[in-house]
């Protein structure tokens, strides 16, 4: 009955959360959106990328994204965010589909992670009513875990999957001591680290804590050593499975490491009436308290687990301490870090959550089966629930929705066990066991409204496929002709569009992003946030011209979409050995330098405060200008910027750190928001075109701050157009012979006598090798960061190839890992033979 079981489980829990989306009206059943936060800036695009990547349709491979970033690796983004088997779902929909793909992936990813749940509980509990196992699977596969974090973090998803079936294998190992257990468990232990390793890992971490409690409780476990050879059976099929996902896992740990940091953060706790709080259902509070939630009958049946007489005391009180250290282990520092492998997050700190939520649907499950006689056992949880409610009835995770189910339901359950313990006849257990479903699912159902509704009222939502996104698409692929030119889908609507519309433009956002991209693309005028794992495109001419960005889609007069077209360097150029260098300062410098060409005029600028302002504006700091705004003052405050420079050039503005407004066209346009976190760490402004001068040269930049903040001293550039123009004219008669770019590499054959400087319109990452007529491969040197490598007159041609760091070292673990199972397999399967081979006749 397990498989019909864990079928149902799957069926109802996804039932539940399709009807509260229906009740809430969210897509895909109705106008409300729910692309919040990564999974419409990350998840979505990502999505899109693998499923061109899969038609055939992406420039890059597995290896190597040319979509983003003007060229950025792309494994650890596969492991980070797509590499899960849900994930080919893609392929079943119609590109213009993706978001109702991904919400396809999440109802997926709910129903295996029900049916797991439901297909372990069974095991430990094989007489029970498999319904009854189903509907626990329901409550854990929609605990507030599910569907407050997991619901826009699609990939999280798979730790949910993963914590019940690894118990489920280790189950397997320990009462099947034969070597199929051995030699499929490593391989389905893979598979999930593969998908997911994050949450993966806090899900092997979660199973081995089970483990010890059945180990120390288990009442059918025999004798201690059955009970430690089993133990010792499930750590090696873990090990191994772990093992056999290194040719990925080392590769993207790799990644992870030369990736963007952000600022080390310190683990506070929280109240504990916060904290247990999330224990009610329908309660929100994603990225600041755990998703503890698994339903208010599955809550009491946890609660009444240390109190049911039925179950033999030593279980529970070992399952008792463990969920209960468990749970106290997400409020101490120390055990924080375990939980997120040393590594404490920026945003949600609670992450492992789920693992707590299904280690109390498991207790409860064991109470359930076990059978509720004693009124103790029912009273406790009930009184516990009741003063849990009303403690934490006005706090601000409770919802409206949360006010009004749980008594709701802490009514139904009492009466349907009453009716269970004192009306036992048959025609009364049916009734109670149909309101119990009905009110299970119901409750779910109301959860899952209540939160995608709190959610939507904090965090922005970006917009689904639409008719936009459909004309910026063909606007983009009218206009594709890779690598001759790169085209921009400009930022549509999320800051991964060149993966969710196509093209090979700039913007890009991803927990792995190679520092050094980040650091070359903002020091060249990009705006960033996220700490600079997002970068945003300033649409700038000479950026443009550098990495050949030949036509771009922006905003036209009346709110539609346009393609725009310039004149650009080829992808690959041969400059001189010794590269030209600017002297001016900040990106203007930086992006001549790239250039190869002067370009920019940096003109003395004069600050002017406006009438009646109290700003400060002092020169002292080297190169700086330091605006302070006494706390008292009227605000904003305005200044104005004023200089020369030649008439006809246009002005940019660099103000990666000014929290504040600049006045264009008669409208004031933020750089950064006043209240922007850290200014200049969190979130940087790009660099901003701010008008023209006048016909004698001259210019006044009008800017205005609410609070103290900073400028560049040479905060304005004047681009010369026909300077560019001319740059962009020389460099395109320095292109070699031929350029092929694959997958993750680039070929250059060179006009005979060519020396100096091979230059690819591409920021060097970590991984890649150039090697010049076949000789030995070397790491590509730089100029202004973009890659390069040197030739003489006597070099035909370049060839660069980019590997992921680890991937070598992966590969050896993996078939380490793999010859050690066989070998296992082998030695276990021999001794098997010559305990079953009959004994050999005594000679006479």
């Amino acid at each position: 009955m397990a498989v019909p079981g864990a079928a149902l489980a799957a069926v109802a829990a996804v039932a539940a959360v399709i009807l509260g989306g229906v009740l809430r009206g969210t897509y895909p059943f109705g106008s409300h959106g729910r692309n919040i936060l990564d999974l419409g800036h990350q998840f979505i695009p990502m999505h899109a990328h693998l499923r061109d990547l899969l038609t055939g349709a992406a420039p890059g491979d597995f290896l190597f994204n040319w979509s983003s970033g003007y060229g950025v690796p792309y494994l650890g983004d596969f492991m980070a965010y797509n590499g899960a088997a849900l994930s080919w779902i893609v392929l079943l929909f119609p590109r213009n589909k993706i978001d109702l793909a991904l919400y396809v992936i999440m109802l997926a990813a709910i129903a295996a992670a029900a049916a797991a749940m439901t297909a372990y509980l069974r095991m430990l509990r094989p007489s029970a009513p498999s319904w009854l196992a189903a509907l626990a699977g329901v409550s854990y596969a929609t605990c507030g875990w599910a569907l407050d974090d997991g619901g826009y973090m699609t990939g999280w998803l798979y730790g949910l999957i993963a914590f019940p079936l690894i118990c489920l294998l280790c189950e397997w190992v320990r009462q099947r001591r034969t070597v199929m257990p051995l030699l499929v468990a490593p391989f389905v232990i893979a598979l999930f680290w593969y998908s997911h390793f994050y949450t993966v890992y806090m899900a092997t971490l979660g199973a081995a804590l089970v483990l010890i409690a059945r180990v120390l409780s288990d009442p059918d476990g025999g004798s201690w050593r059955h009970r430690f050879t089993g133990s010792v059976r499930c750590l090696v099929v873990v090990v191994v499975g772990i093992g056999l996902s290194a040719p990925l896992l080392v590769p993207t740990f790799k990644s992870v490491g030369y990736a963007r940091p952000s600022p080390d953060e310190t683990f506070h706790p929280i109240g504990w009436l916060s904290f247990l709080g999330r224990l009610l259902p329908a309660s929100e509070g994603v990225g600041r308290t755990p998703g503890l939630a698994i339903g208010t009958v599955l809550l009491l049946a946890a609660l009444s687990f240390p109190f049911n007489r039925r179950i033999a005391r030593r279980e529970r009180i070992v399952w008792s301490v463990v969920v209960m250290l468990t749970l106290v282990s997400m409020q101490v520092r120390i055990t924080h870090e375990i939980w997120h492998g040393f590594d404490s997050p920026n945003g949600n700190p609670f992450r492992q959550a789920f693992i707590v939520a299904g280690m109390l649907v498991t207790i409860g499950w064991l109470s359930l089966a076990a059978g509720l006689r004693n009124v103790l056992a029912i009273a406790v949880p009930v009184v516990l629930v009741g003063a849990l409610y009303g403690a934490a009835f006005g706090a601000w995770s409770t919802t409206p929705v949360t006010q009004v189910v749980v008594p709701v339901m802490l009514i139904v359950a009492v009466l349907v066990w009453a009716a269970w313990r004192w009306r036992p006849s048959l025609l009364v257990v049916r009734v109670a066991a149909a309101v119990l479903v009905v009110a299970v699912l119901g409750e779910g159902a109301a959860s899952t409204y209540a939160i995608d509704k709190a959610r939507a009222e904090k965090y922005t939502v970006t917009p689904a496929w639409g008719a936009r996104q459909e004309q910026a698409r063909a606007l983009v692929q009218s206009a594709q002709d890779w690598p001759r030119q790169r085209v921009s889908a400009g930022a549509v609507s999320t800051v991964n569009d060149p993966m969710l519309i196509g093209g090979e433009g700039p913007e890009y956002y991803s927990s792995t992003i190679p520092d050094e991209l980040s650091e070359e693309l903002i020091n060249l005028g990009f705006g960033y946030w996220a700490f600079g794992r997002a970068v945003i495109d300033p649409a700038n001419p000479v950026i443009d011209a550098i990495f050949s960005v030949g036509a771009r889609v922006r905003s036209d007069d009346q709110g539609g979409l346009q393609l725009v077209r310039s004149s650009v360097s080829p992808f690959v150029t041969v400059r001189p050995g010794k590269p030209w260098i600017s002297a001016d300062p900040g990106p203007f410098g930086l992006q001549e330098t790239a250039l190869g060409g002067d370009v920019y005029a940096i003109p003395k600028l004069t600050v002017l405060p406006a009438a009646g302002s109290q700003l400060a504006i002092s020169n002292r700091r080297p190169r700086l200008l330091t605006i302070k705004l006494p706390a008292a003052a009227p605000t904003p405050a305005e200044f104005r910027l004023s200089g020369r420079c030649q008439p006809g050039s246009q002005l940019y503005l660099s103000g990666r750190e000014f929290a504040g407004e600049a006045l264009l066209d008669g409208r004031w346009t933020p750089i950064l928001p006043p209240m922007a976190k850290r200014p200049g760490i969190y979130s940087g402004g790009a660099l901003l075109p701010v008008g023209s001068p006048d016909a004698n040269g001259a210019f006044g930049v009008r800017l205005r701050t609410a609070v103290s903040t900073q400028l560049p001293v040479g905060a304005i550039g004047c681009l010369d157009r026909s300077k560019l123009e001319l740059a962009v004219s020389r460099l395109g008669q320095s292109q070699p012979a031929e350029v092929r770019v694959g997958g993750h590499n680039i070929d250059v054959k060179l006009t005979p006598g060519t020396q100096g400087r091979v230059v690819m319109g591409t920021v060097l990452s970590p991984g890649w090798q150039c090697q010049v007529d076949g000789q030995a491969a070397r790491k590509p040197t730089q100029v202004a960061g973009l890659m390069a490598v040197p030739v003489s007159d006597q070099a035909t041609g370049v060839a660069c190839v980019y590997r992921p760091a680890g991937l070598r070292l992966g590969l050896l673990a993996g078939a380490a890992a793999l010859a050690g199972l066989l070998a296992l397999v082998a030695a276990l399967k021999l001794l098997e033979r010559r305990r079953s081979a009959p004994p050999t006749p005594s000679q006479p």
